[in-house]
């Protein structure tokens, strides 16, 4: 809480949540920084729910038309995070990553599952960047004044640092805070190079400099973590959709492998588990 209680912040070092999404996906430098950004917003957004309320969750999905394609990054309120790149390697690394993203559609869905029926909002990707594009969905979306910040710095070995923060205004914050606020995020460094030199507390701390501010919730403390919910159940779940002929094609072949897209997890399938799901398939 800042400024006497006009703002709200939420802040999150998620280096090492990216560092593992790059080595698991082997993604390109510019795929880890578009990832990177996405899975940051997302746990930032996560963090926006009711805490009390279990299995709550965010799922962001970028379909731009630059040529990493879709990008999927989902995390609940536990900070637990996981994500998905179309083409981890662009034939281009050149690009930064606004043009590697591109410009279409952002799809921003919250839920509870199982039960709980999912809130989807859409918006354009406008080209500005992943923190620009999530600051004008919650202005729009969920009519709350904000501020998002993204940042990923990456090295040869490496993501070197990553975090985002969320600002949001309360509706009793003066025309003079507000402004105060605006005009230190405009002429603050990016924050991958904040990143680079402090931790995520010392970066708000900077942006907030002659402001007073105080923790107000420390259960908001949680560790972060890339993690894959994937399982054997869930990778076979696939292979029902397809046609008996399709499968029986598999059987021919003996096994099958699936491979998870969000964390690179290889599933073989032999012939008795195919011969099951065709039984099911002509029943």
């Amino acid at each position: 809480m800042a400024e006497g209680g006009d703002f709200r912040i939420i802040a999150a070092q998620t280096t090492h949540t990216v560092e593992t999404a790059r080595q698991l996906l082997d993604l390109a430098p510019v795929a880890t920084d578009a990832l990177g950004r996405a899975l940051t917003g997302s746990l930032l957004l996560a963090r926006l729910l009711d805490k009390n309320v279990k299995h709550q969750y965010v799922t962001l999905r970028l379909e731009g038309d630059g040529p990493l394609g879709i990008i999927i990054a989902e995390a609940n309120v536990a900070g637990a995070a996981r994500g998905y790149v179309a083409n981890p390697v662009p034939q281009d690394e050149t690009l930064d990553v606004r043009r590697a993203i591109g410009r279409g559609l952002l799809t921003v869905v919250r839920g509870t599952p199982p039960a709980g029926k999912p809130y989807t909002s859409q918006i354009t990707l406008e080209g500005g960047g992943v923190a620009q594009d999530l600051t004008r969905y919650l202005a729009g979306s969920e009519q709350i004044s904000s501020a998002v910040l993204l940042g990923v710095l990456n090295r040869r070995d490496g993501v070197a640092a990553a975090g985002g923060i969320v600002i949001q205004s309360f509706p009793h914050a003066s025309e003079e805070s507000i402004d105060r606020v605006e005009k230190r995020i405009k002429h603050a460094p990016p924050l991958s190079t904040l990143l680079q030199k402090m931790r995520i507390e010392d970066v708000v701390a900077t942006v907030f400099e002659g402001c007073s501010y105080k923790q107000i919730d420390s259960s908001f403390n949680v560790p972060l973590s890339y993690t894959c919910t994937c399982s054997p159940e869930r990778a076979l779940a696939p292979l029902a959709l397809f046609t008996p002929d399709e499968l029986r094609d598999m059987i021919e072949h003996g096994e099958t492998e699936v491979v998870c897209q969000f964390c690179g997890r290889k599933y073989r399938f032999e012939k008795d588990d195919l011969l099951a799901l065709h039984s099911k398939a002509d029943a």
